[in-house]
């Protein structure tokens, strides 16, 4: 399906033959228009890329950048609410290099970094966790009153590395080839930890790891179907693994959604304080074991405020009867978020199911949901004119909404 990119475009060639590829950010199943052969993108931990210099022949010092872009979503004593978060962030601040890249990583055209690129790479020696509590403690101080809890939702993590090199004493921009900061110390920067680099971006056979048959997916999927072996894939690192999926048939259904249905227990909940979080959780199996219940979150991308709508209906509507395991069929809505992002969001589920608002400050810091288990679950959705209508909930998803999701 044609879309807008979302977010920057990385240069690449098909590894089967060579062709050129312009892949989104995004992206993580490639279809080579030439050859035809369909690979998946893994990669050990997170994906690296590198702005192109003007001059490659130079003696090139790459500077790592972390790059975030995502949903900030937070609690009060308000309730919840969200903020768009799309930052870089310098991750080697002793070379003096600029502390962010501005909109350079979107305006241009990127490549994956990969060992066999020309240069220096500096290795990451502030930690990504930094750069979060970093944006946090900003956006904190321009709420103006205490966040009870953060969670991340739809967030891109990933290292953008930038083209530098020493002439007469300075730390020169490697692409635009003009001083970027003051005089820089050379023996800081000869002290800095980097050089060539192991790691690298696999391509591999979109095939079902237990039959070999082909994976059914989109581009931008996180969860690739095998319709052979009625099985669903996630990537983990650089292999694939499988997840329990469900689904409820319904013969009139337009579309299906995926949703992860997470169990979890619940440290430090007392359920006879509200009657909505005393609605999901069960009794303790055993004396001193902590109430569990079952949370529902989207499974795809969608606005910040409809996903906790519909994380908050679902869960609150217990839905059981009817599922059974199984692929939904063709026309089902691709995984966009992946389960570790749903299982951070539950305490905010949580803060939206708890009544009254009044108690939030004093219940929630307490809870500690944990998450033992989760899988996919596809549910039907009726069409109408401008909505999608799942009819055993209730709870709606506008088309328009749903259509724009995929540039979140």
């Amino acid at each position: 399906s044609v879309r807008a990119p979302a977010g920057f475009q990385i240069e690449h060639q098909c590894p089967q033959c060579g062709a050129p590829a312009c892949l989104d950010e995004t992206d993580r199943l490639y279809a080579c228009p030439y050859c035809r052969v369909r690979s998946l993108l893994l990669t050990r931990d997170v994906f690296r890329y590198a702005l192109p210099p003007k001059t490659p022949s130079r003696k090139l010092i790459y500077v790592p950048y972390w790059r975030f872009k995502g949903v900030l979503l937070f609690t009060t004593a308000g309730g919840n609410d969200y903020k768009f978060v799309d930052v870089t962030q310098c991750a080697a601040p002793a070379t003096s290099a600029p502390q962010t890249l501005g909109v350079r990583a979107q305006a241009m055209k990127l490549r994956f970094a990969a060992p066999e690129c020309a240069g220096v790479f500096v290795a990451p020696e502030v930690p990504f966790a930094s750069v979060v509590r970093g944006v946090q403690q900003r956006f904190g101080r321009e709420l103006g009153k205490p966040m009870l809890y953060q969670a991340h939702l739809g967030e891109s993590v990933g290292l953008i590395y930038a083209p530098f090199y020493l002439a007469g004493g300075r730390l020169c921009d490697g692409v635009l080839e003009k001083p970027a900061a003051a005089p820089a110390d050379e023996s800081a920067l000869s002290a800095l930890k980097g050089g060539r680099q192991d790691w690298k971006v696999r391509f591999v056979a979109a095939l079902c790891p237990d039959c070999g048959w082909d994976l059914e997916g989109e581009r931008d999927a996180l969860a690739l179907l095998c319709r052979n072996c009625s099985s669903a894939w996630t990537p983990s690192g650089e292999r694939l693994t499988r997840v329990e999926a469900d689904c409820l048939p319904d013969p009139g259904a337009e579309l299906y959604l995926p949703f992860w249905r997470i169990r979890c227990e619940l440290d430090g909940l007392a359920p006879s304080g509200s009657p909505e979080l005393a609605r999901i959780a069960e009794t303790p199996a055993a004396p001193g074991k902590a109430p569990a219940a079952e949370f529902w979150a989207p499974a795809f991308k969608v606005r910040p405020q409809v996903y906790l709508r519909l994380a908050v209906g679902l869960t609150l509507g217990r839905m059981q009867g009817g599922l059974e395991a199984g692929l939904p069929p063709a026309g089902h809505h691709p995984v966009g978020l992946p389960a570790e992002e749903a299982c951070e969001s539950v305490k905010t589920v949580l803060a939206g199911l708890h009544t009254p608002r009044r108690t939030l400050p004093d219940v929630l810091p307490g809870l500690t949901p944990r998450a033992t288990h989760f899988h996919l679950a596809y549910l039907p959705f009726h069409g109408d004119v401008h909505d999608y209508v799942q009819p055993h909930i209730g709870l709606s998803v506008g088309r328009s909404v749903l259509a724009q999701s995929r540039n979140l």
